[in-house]
């Protein structure tokens, strides 16, 4: 496995997580705790993304 494609599961998996937490928080308190955590998770999203294609280029 490529550093791309570790780098792009590891932003994945950050993003996926962050998402979780956003909901439980979203749900426990108010939208104003878990909206930060849903932007983060777009951008480890699009991280991810970007990571993935790069490593799809250079295999």
């Amino acid at each position: 496995m490529s550093v791309h494609h570790r780098a792009a599961t590891t932003f994945a998996l950050l993003g996926a997580l962050q998402a979780v937490i956003g909901i439980v928080f979203t749900a426990a308190f108010d939208r104003a705790f878990g909206a930060p955590l849903f932007w983060t998770a777009t951008g480890s999203f699009a991280l991810a993304w970007y990571f993935q294609r790069k490593a799809a280029g250079n295999a």
